[in-house]
């Protein structure tokens, strides 16, 4: 029984961090993107103000973009960039997955920058200070 006891271990925090990992539930939708506007219309709004569209992809069983969506695009300071500087466009892996094919993103979470056929990528998640710098670099570099 003691040479079995370590291997007993693993499996049960293995097991239990399995079990956290499945009962967690995602992060909710950052607040930033309540007006829910799809691409099309955001791609229309960017045509009528001159406003880059910013898209997040992201995905309820990723990770990373649950430390996104809990950490950087809670913080007032890039809430508010995003607010004023962009069109924001939340897309969901489950629901926008043929969206998000068709802007090809490779991976979660990626933020996407665009204007005028233009595109900056953002991938992966990151402190909000980071996400930030990012940000302006990205609408800055689409024009």
């Amino acid at each position: 029984m003691k040479k079995m006891l370590p291997t007993i271990l693993i499996i049960l925090v293995f097991g239990g961090y399995i079990a956290f990992m499945l009962l967690r539930k995602p992060a909710p939708t950052p607040g930033v993107f309540d007006a829910k506007i799809t691409l099309a219309q955001a791609e229309q709004q960017s045509a009528e103000t001159g406003k880059p569209i910013l898209v997040l992809a992201t995905a309820d069983w990723c990770a990373p973009c649950q430390g996104l969506k809990r950490g950087a695009l809670t913080d007032p300071a890039v809430i508010e960039f995003i607010r004023e500087q962009t069109i924001p466009v939340y897309l969901e892996d489950g629901t926008n997955r043929e969206e998000i094919h068709e802007l090809r993103v490779a991976s979660y979470p990626t933020t996407l920058i665009m204007k005028d056929g233009n595109v900056q990528a953002i991938e992966g998640g990151r402190s909000a200070g980071k996400y930030l710098d990012a940000l302006r670099a990205a609408v800055t570099n689409a024009g």
